[in-house]
């Protein structure tokens, strides 16, 4: 080793005892090496660290307790946290703590409608009491939604979600609830404001939904968000998915007046009998059944069903009214399949209704109500229809050359046909029949335009005509 004078070896040692203590830097060594001005050998820089190598050329350090150095250096990196939270951007800005211990997403949703109608004669001349047939052409926000959900833990992770719908006239609740995951056998229970678990396209979410509206028949018969609670899981390696719970009735405001003898419970079981694995999805079929049992004690034992014709600016042409007060209960049964082949896929409900105890006419009676959809759709540009396979309900449509980065885009074409029946025995809610064709334009996974022609046939008591809707739509979620 090199002749060392007193101090530098002073120096030497000092260095030594703090690298091994991790509390001093090597430029902090380097500063005071030049401080205490001693002499250069020759020996050559042998690690990567410059401040090391200029150690080891003043004599310093052998290259060897340069090396050792080093790598306990590299060693005590290693070990430090890294940043309390890492942010990541997917449909969403996502957040997850050190560890994984929290993780969020914040998002959102914005959907604009542009609406033109032409009715014929037959409904301008004979329109139904309290309801106008002559629309003028319209553009609003359908949606504007702001979201936050995350979850909390690791082994059985609390979960939250908290979303409001700015559009309307008065800020409206979505989903806000919180459960707790992973329970053995269970698999999750959550509380608060939320869809009832009953029929493909209803739980589908408004995002991903193929066209502008639901149907007829899933705005008249399928519950959607109450207050309750359920439990939900997947079963069989996500081949089957079961949900069960009791919801009192509060629709989107969220307020309720009373759960006396108020209460609803649903349940719905999917499964899939075929699913490519070797596709991931874009090669399945799908088939569910769901039931709901009502007791609408604290709305003056009223029953009401009702439904748009497919355009969320127009009134409800079908609709039993209060022709159904009194009722003891009613009970609800869905049943849906669903097949995806690549581009191509066909999508299908039907639901049947029975209302008992109700009074039509000063007699007793117990009408049952039903209607049904069926649609089929294809992707011009080779994408598919995702599936959710936690949830048993179809997911966001991924775009192979999305229009945001130079390619077309997905382009899809869908056609969908509905029949909704609320006459029986006495009661004359209507019959709806609605055909639907339109185009969707997907031009990233986040973005969507659709141009849809809906042709409503209503039949109503003294009204039979015939509607017809020009829709455009701009989505955006994230």
């Amino acid at each position: 080793m090199p002749n060392i004078s007193g101090s530098s070896r002073e120096l030497k040692q000092t260095y030594l005892r703090f690298m091994n203590q991790k509390t001093i830097t090597t430029a902090t060594i380097v500063a005071g090496i030049m401080a205490c001005g001693t002499a250069a050998t020759n020996v050559q820089a042998q690690t990567s660290d410059p401040a090391l190598n200029a150690l080891v050329k003043k004599g310093i350090l052998t290259e060897k307790e340069a090396k050792d150095a080093l790598a306990a250096a590299e060693a005590d990196f290693k070990k430090k946290p890294g940043p309390t939270i890492e942010t990541s951007w997917k449909d969403g800005l996502t957040f997850t703590s050190a560890g994984g211990l929290f993780k969020g997403k914040i998002g959102g949703q914005i959907h604009f409608d542009v609406v033109s109608f032409d009715q014929d004669q037959d409904l301008r001349n004979s329109p139904i009491a309290g309801l106008s047939f002559d629309n003028p052409a319209s553009a609003f926000f359908r949606r504007a939604r702001l979201a936050i959900e995350g979850e909390v833990g690791t082994k059985l992770p609390m979960f939250f979600k908290v979303q409001f719908d700015f559009a309307p006239a008065e800020t409206e609740f979505k989903d806000v609830y919180f459960g707790v995951d992973k329970i053995p056998f269970v698999g999750r229970i959550q509380a608060g404001h939320f869809k009832e678990p009953m029929g493909l396209e209803m739980l589908t979410s408004s995002r991903f939904l193929t066209f502008v509206e639901r149907s007829a028949p899933s705005e008249a018969f399928a519950p959607e968000r109450n207050i309750g609670i359920m439990a939900s899981d997947a079963k069989m390696d996500q081949h089957l998915t079961y949900a069960a719970g009791l919801f009192t009735d509060t629709g989107d405001s969220g307020k309720v007046t009373s759960i006396n003898s108020n209460y609803r419970a649903t349940a719905r079981v999917s499964g899939l009998p075929w699913y490519d694995e070797d596709s991931k999805g874009a090669r399945l079929i799908h088939v569910g059944i769901s039931g709901s049992y009502v007791d609408p004690g604290a709305t003056n034992d009223l029953v009401q069903i009702r439904s748009r014709p497919e355009s969320r600016t127009r009134d409800r042409f079908v609709d039993t009214g209060g022709a159904l007060a009194g009722s003891d209960h009613a009970a609800i049964a869905g049943a849906e399949a669903a097949v995806v082949f690549g581009p191509f896929s066909v999508q299908a409900e039907y639901f049947r209704e029975w209302v008992s105890g109700a009074t039509v006419g000063g007699s007793p009676t117990s009408p049952t109500f039903d209607g049904f959809y069926v649609f089929g759709s294809w992707f011009i540009t080779g994408e598919h229809r995702n599936y959710k396979r936690s949830t048993g309900t179809f997911d966001r449509v991924i775009p192979n050359h999305s229009f945001t980065e130079g390619g077309l885009g997905a382009w899809e074409l869908a056609v969908r046909y509905s029949h909704t029946e609320l006459n029986d025995e006495g009661v004359l809610g209507g019959r709806l029949n609605d055909i639907t064709a339109g185009v969707n334009w997907y031009l990233n996974p986040n973005a969507k335009l659709q141009f849809h022609y809906i042709n409503a046939k209503v039949d109503r008591g003294a009204t039979d005509g015939t509607l017809q809707v020009f829709q455009s739509a701009l989505a955006f979620d994230f």
